[in-house]
């Protein structure tokens, strides 16, 4: 039986690119431009290990995909995962993989999810290795360790299925009042742009991409506020 074109690893990456779009319907087109669903809400606990949720399931049947998921691995306060819940590495590891089968065995166009994670001093889940915050990294004016410890992070979160990590790295502290200050390099965008450059080479020897926040939508902590207007 001969392979649809975008099946091909040897075709070129254009060809199968435009075969891909060609066969999808705009409801495909919109589930992988979507990135909709919690991770924590994909699994649940079973037994000793996990499954999938009837959501997830009902998730990926609506747009025939799902183009990104976001947090699987996630686990703090804000999730409200832990270890009596939680995907631990091993179990973190598997969960990933049978997201990626149930993608590519029940959906038309079998197209793979990409696994986005948070790693803001160190990848947030079970079992991940804490390193310091960006402010005490940022004190360290280093930015060769710096990459050499995202490096180890970043491979950790790979390690696990995940191909995007993603860190606040941008925002610049303005103002001490604001709760999130900690996640700045420092007030200095030169510094703050020489560790940046050092978690984008670290993230990279891993294979992993990096989104970088929040240089856009955050705004300027005005009075110490989340999110403020600038």
């Amino acid at each position: 039986m001969t392979l649809p074109r975008y099946r091909d690893p040897a075709a070129p990456v254009p060809d199968r690119v435009r075969d891909l779009l060609g066969r999808m319907t705009l409801a495909e087109k919109v589930g992988q431009v979507n990135q909709r669903m919690y991770g924590w809400d994909a699994y649940e606990r079973a037994g000793e290990g996990h499954r999938l949720t009837d959501a997830f399931r009902a998730e990926v049947a609506a747009f025939g995909g799902m183009g990104a998921l976001y947090g699987l691995q996630r686990a703090d306060a804000w999730s409200g995962v832990g270890f009596a819940d939680g995907l631990d590495a091993r179990d973190g590891a598997r969960t990933a993989a049978d997201v990626q089968r149930h993608l590519v065995e029940h959906t038309r166009l079998g197209i793979p999810v990409l696994l986005v994670e948070e790693m803001p001093h160190g990848h947030q889940a079970l079992d991940g290795t804490v390193l310091p915050v960006n402010l005490a990294v940022g004190a360290t004016w280093d930015p060769d360790l710096y990459a050499d410890a995202v490096a180890g992070a970043a491979a950790e979160l790979r390690a696990r299925g995940a191909h995007i990590a993603l860190v606040s790295a941008l925002d610049l502290v303005r103002d001490p009042r604001w709760g999130r200050s900690e996640e700045c390099f420092a007030e200095d965008p030169y510094l703050a742009a020489r560790m940046t450059e050092a978690l984008v080479e670290g993230a990279r020897r891993a294979g992993v991409a990096v989104v970088l926040k929040h240089f856009a939508g955050q705004g300027a902590t005005v009075g110490g506020r989340n999110s403020a207007a600038t």
